[in-house]
């Protein structure tokens, strides 16, 4: 793989830049600036909204200019901006410009990471670049193994202004292993025998289904801190440990799908994904104690593995040569999904608590399965 090494390193400190703030930024919005879980919501919303409508603009001139580098470096130093704000942020106003702005522009770096790997790759066999880009999103899933437990560490050491200190410092080095990557690189002709963009219906089902998908992540990721530590009196070094556990786990699958010779349909495994999805969250709504949390936690590596690593290569498929745009179209379906969710999250989390915002997430996570099962497979009829 070309300059495997460079965006290897730059894929592991993107990954460990958010695994140190991002677990903690429900606890940081509500223990250090007060907020309510209804301004919590909207905070994530406002983001979210922000998050998409950048990370479109910045997908569509990626896919037309022949050097992408300049869009990926902007995301990178944006993320670093928005989190060495948040080291001096307290305002409520300033979070929602902070996030809107920095940290928006900043939730593009993965896609557009993504897609400039990608784009080295242009010359390599399709089966083997998705291989290579799986290989890519381990790396980036071993980044969360040790960053929350360690977040957790810096937390109570520096509290919070070291935790976004240390977040703004990896976005910023991120950027530069990519500064030695050559970016202009020759557009791949397209072949005559190559597959035909999926109908706009058949991208649509597949990107709602990945939206329900999104709204259940976005959630849950919020809620989980606060559940271990609100409801179940945890603390935020078992939120660290439960997080990473996580992430370890997702590595043997994710080399597993690398080095499975024959793999189902990807719009097979991502179904089966969204499936698993909604029994991680029945454990969670059924969880007293450690026991359940660990068991959930086993789940949502496997999905995490599976919708993670083939939700890139699910909407290639339905896009192909379209790099940028179908990584984007991904990644939007996590921002839409959260920017559904916040309020939603918020406002129900107040009146009905914490540990029922499970059970809306199980009913979205099925939704999501059952979408994907109906119209998510690409080539299927749309009437």
């Amino acid at each position: 793989m070309p300059h495997a090494a460079g965006l290897a390193l730059s894929v592991f400190l993107l990954g460990f830049g958010l695994s140190l703030a991002v677990p903690y930024m429900a606890l940081f919005a509500v223990g250090e600036v007060g907020l309510t879980p209804l301004q919590l919501g909207l905070f994530l919303t406002s983001n979210a909204v922000a998050a998409v409508l950048i990370a479109t603009r910045l997908a569509r001139w990626s896919d037309r200019w022949t050097n992408r580098k300049p869009l990926v470096l902007l995301t990178l130093v944006a993320g670093g901006l928005g989190y060495g704000l948040l080291c001096i942020t307290r305002s409520y106003p300033a979070l929602l410009v902070t996030g809107a702005v920095f940290l928006a522009t900043g939730a593009a770096a993965f896609p557009q990471v993504f897609s400039f790997a990608r784009a080295t790759l242009q010359d390599v066999p399709p089966e083997l670049a998705e291989r290579a880009l799986t290989v890519l999103r381990a790396v980036f899933s071993l980044s969360w193994v040790v960053g929350p437990g360690l977040g957790a560490a810096v937390l109570a050491g520096f509290d919070f202004v070291g935790v976004f200190a240390a977040a703004a410092a990896c976005f910023v080095l991120a950027a530069a292993p990519l500064l030695r990557v050559p970016g202009r690189t020759p557009r791949a002709s397209v072949p005559a025998t190559a597959p035909a963009s999926a109908p706009r219906r058949a991208v649509a089902w597949g990107a709602l289904a990945f939206v329900l998908y999104g709204m259940a992540m976005s959630m849950g990721m919020t809620v989980f801190p606060l559940f271990v530590t609100g409801t179940l009196g945890g603390t935020g070094g078992q939120v660290g440990f439960l997080v990473g556990l996580c992430a370890l786990l997702e590595i043997p699958v994710m080399l597993a799908l690398v080095t499975w010779r024959r793999l189902p349909p990807v719009a097979w495994l991502v179904a089966a994904g969204m499936a698993l999805f909604a029994v991680h969250f029945a454990l969670l709504f059924l969880a007293q104690g450690q026991a359940l949390l660990v068991a959930a936690q086993v789940l949502r590596a496997v999905v995490l593995a599976l919708l993670a690593g083939l939700g890139m290569a699910y909407f290639q498929e339905l896009m192909p040569g379209r790099f940028a745009a179908a990584t984007t179209l991904f990644a939007n379906t996590s921002s839409l999904g959260g920017m559904l969710s916040g309020v939603t999250a918020g406002a129900w989390a107040q009146a009905f608590g914490y540990r029922s915002v499970f059970l809306l997430c199980l009913t979205l996570a099925a939704a999501a399965w059952a979408v994907m099962l109906w119209r998510g497979q690409p080539g299927k009829p749309d009437n």
